[in-house]
């Protein structure tokens, strides 16, 4: 299921993610009162979908501190509707899971780019926030499918390149060429059968799935590289 890149685009992502983490429930949306009035409609909408959703990687307990991850909090941070921050007429809704850069957008306007700082870890001359994707359902489909790979039960990376050989199934295009905080593009989403999610980020292949059986469907086991949780 190839998402378009249009008005479509955030109703094809709903669709990719209750097929990969289960069916959504109204439990994990926030309740439309509790969103701020002044977010973006995307991010308005999105909250509602799923501003609570737990990763299913987690089963159905919780951890030892009482709260249980969510879905879209795996690599990078997708703040909390009640936790969001102001500054300039600028509403920052993402940060970097160390805190090194943040996104934000224009309160009060639904078209807004997105910004970042992300470009200070490497231009000394930054000094403010960029804008880095011009589309924010454009840049929130490359941020949840970067969060389902990273928040899957079963991830790492592969060795070498993104080879279609390595796997016994087709590789199906998801999300192709995807902006994040880069100003370029930088993000490459395929499914490999139904269940094994890679990520072709910058020539570096990640792999995501649920059930460890998916993992069959990369030919050599020697090039799996499993990330400890």
């Amino acid at each position: 299921m190839l998402i378009p890149d249009n008005e479509l685009t955030l109703e094809r992502l709903k669709a990719f993610i209750c097929k990969w983490a289960g069916p959504a429930k109204p439990e994990y949306g926030i309740r439309t009162e509790e969103i701020p009035a002044d977010l973006p409609f995307v991010l308005k909408d999105f909250y509602r979908f799923a501003g609570n959703w737990p990763n299913p990687s987690f089963g159905t307990g919780s951890d030892p501190g009482g709260l249980r991850p969510k879905l879209f909090e795996a690599q990078d941070i997708w703040m909390d509707a009640s936790g969001l921050k102001r500054e300039d007429g600028r509403i920052t809704f993402l940060l970097e899971n160390q805190g090194s850069w943040s996104c934000e957008v224009d309160a009060g306007r639904d078209d807004s780019p997105v910004y970042s700082d992300a470009a200070r870890l490497w231009d000394d001359y930054l000094e403010e926030s960029e804008i880095v994707c011009p589309s924010l359902p454009h840049f929130m489909t490359t941020f949840c499918l970067q969060e389902l790979v990273f928040g899957s039960r079963y991830f790492g990376k592969l060795q070498g390149g993104l080879d279609p050989a390595v796997f016994r199934d087709t590789l199906n295009p998801i999300w192709l060429d995807g902006y994040y905080v880069f100003k370029e593009p930088s993000h490459s989403f395929y499914l490999c059968g139904d269940n094994l999610l890679i990520m072709d980020y910058y020539s570096d292949v990640w792999y995501g799935c649920l059930e460890e059986s998916a993992l069959s469907l990369i030919a050599d086991p020697t090039m799996v590289n499993p990330i400890e949780p």
